[in-house]
C-alpha cells in the first residue's frame, strides 16, 4: 500500500480547523445575532440588560477574531504538516551510510558546479 502524500488525520483535522475558524469568526462579525440566540435558548427567564448587552457584544467581537485567528494559525500549520509529511517520514527512515553517501553526492557535485562556473 502506497503511503499517502496527505494523511487523513491531518485531512480530518484542517476540515476541522476550518470549520472552527469560520464558526468564530463569524460569531466575531455579527455578535448580536448569536448573543440573543444564545439568550433565547439559554437565558429565557432572566432579565434583558441593554448595558449588559453591549458589553456582551464587545467582548465576543474582541475574542471572537482573536480565538479565529488562533484558529487559523493551527489550521495552516496542520496544513503545512499534512504536505510534508511524506517528506518528514522518509527523512527519518534514511540510515547513517545513506546521509553520508548524500553528502558526499552533494560535496562533488557543489564542487563541479563551482568548476564549470569558474571555467566559462
Amino acid at each position: 500500500m502506497e503511503e499517502s502524500t496527505f494523511p487523513l488525520t491531518y485531512q480530518i483535522a484542517c476540515i476541522v480547523l476550518t470549520a472552527l475558524f469560520v464558526l468564530s469568526f463569524s460569531i466575531s462579525r455579527e455578535p448580536r445575532q448569536w448573543r440573543r440566540l444564545f439568550q433565547s435558548v439559554f437565558q429565557r427567564d432572566q432579565p434583558i440588560s441593554v448595558n449588559k448587552n453591549k458589553v456582551l457584544d464587545e467582548q465576543l467581537k474582541t475574542y471572537g477574531i482573536t480565538v479565529a485567528m488562533v484558529f487559523l494559525v493551527a489550521d495552516v500549520g496542520c496544513f503545512v504538516a499534512g504536505i510534508t509529511y511524506r517528506d518528514r517520514i522518509e527523512r527519518n527512515q534514511k540510515t547513517t551510510e545513506e546521509w553520508y553517501r548524500l553528502q558526499e553526492l552533494n560535496k562533488v557535485q557543489g564542487s563541479s558546479q563551482g568548476r564549470s562556473a569558474t571555467g566559462s
